[in-house]
């Protein structure tokens, strides 16, 4: 049954006057009110819009995305990666086709995720969401797979391998990048992860194992180092690989990016990336090919997955049968940051 603004002030313990301010102008209500009525909403699933009408008679024909944009958080996006507006160049121009609008809600934090998620169901202002950032066990997947509420996520989760998805196969791409630098002759190959936490993570590493296995390579603990998908991170992370007493020959990195903060620390310490130390990124974003040196990456098709995810969403919206899983291929592109082995 749906819940009432008089349901809301006898849970709240406040009159039916302050909830329809808190509503309308919550401004004028004290935190104290705020915070009992804002408990009350949670606990009782009540929603405005969703009171109002019902999504099956009047959709909104709009498409939901929330991405993090935190530079403290791991799936941040900085304005330099081109990535995400690859993807989402994708998304509004199916969407757009197809007569539907996108609605972009930024998170700023992953504790504030869900709660969006919530109000973007709840109050019925999107007909389905498109999910980036997949963690192992997402609660957001959870939560929409409960509502039956129409998805497509970027990524795979493994708390319900059944949901609807688009991927690129990263431990494929990762070896792919083992091989270009085994054929190089590189043997002592260092690997900056992306953060732990995302699927793609264990993707990658699953990747990286099996690839160095394959040519009976040993996995140093030394040569790993955790890292995230911006600069900074790719030169912390060099750095201390090139502190070590027998550093690699070459690097694997999270993203373009942190291949590029990479190939800063190594010109800093008077470096030539692909000549002393061979980096590798993962992306090909716009600027891997303008980079001094040109980056050599494991190309995702960032706008072909925002377009899939779209049409297969909207698909799924109009009550068709869709190939709830698709695994695309990536690339490698050999640019000039890779090269053959250096004698020690």
């Amino acid at each position: 049954m749906t819940s009432t603004i008089r349901d809301i002030a006898r849970h709240a313990g406040v009159s039916v006057g302050t909830v329809s301010n808190y509503l309308n102008n919550p401004g004028v209500v004290s935190e104290k009110s705020q915070k009992a009525i804002r408990r009350a909403i949670d606990e009782l699933g009540y929603h405005p819009r969703a009171a109002a009408r019902s999504l099956k008679s009047n959709q909104t024909m709009r498409l939901g995305i929330v991405p993090l944009i935190s530079p403290e958080e791991n799936r941040s996006l900085e304005p330099s990666d081109n990535a995400f507006l690859e993807f989402l160049a994708g998304v509004n121009t199916t969407a757009a086709e197809s007569g539907y609008g996108v609605l972009l809600q930024a998170a700023t934090s992953p504790e504030n995720e869900l709660p969006i998620y919530r109000r973007l169901v709840g109050e019925q202002q999107v007909d389905g969401v498109i999910l980036m950032g997949i963690q192992p066990n997402d609660p957001r997947i959870e939560f929409l797979l409960e509502r039956k509420f129409p998805f497509f996520a970027f990524g795979r989760s493994s708390n319900n391998p059944n949901h609807p998805f688009v991927d690129v196969d990263g431990a494929k791409g990762m070896g792919m990048a083992v091989e270009h630098l085994t054929q190089l002759g590189h043997r002592r190959i260092g690997y900056i992860t992306p953060p732990q936490g995302l699927m793609c993570s264990t993707h990658r590493w699953e990747g990286f194992l099996h690839a160095m296995g394959e040519h009976n390579l040993p996995i140093e603990d030394e040569l790993v180092v955790e890292g995230n998908f911006n600069e900074r991170s790719g030169q912390v992370a060099m750095h201390l690989l090139l502190d070590l007493s027998h550093p690699p020959t070459a690097v694997i990195t999270s993203n373009d990016l942190c291949a590029f903060g990479a190939m800063r620390a190594l010109q800093v310490r008077g470096l030539v990336p692909g000549n002393d130390i061979s980096i590798v990124g993962f992306d090909n974003i716009r600027l891997a090919s303008q980079w001094h040196p040109a980056l050599t990456t494991i190309a995702q098709p960032f706008r072909r997955l925002g377009f899939i995810a779209t049409q297969h969403l909207i698909e799924t919206i109009s009550g068709k049968e869709v190939d709830k899983h698709v695994i695309l291929e990536p690339k490698l592109i050999v640019r000039s940051s890779t090269g053959a082995v250096k004698p020690r």
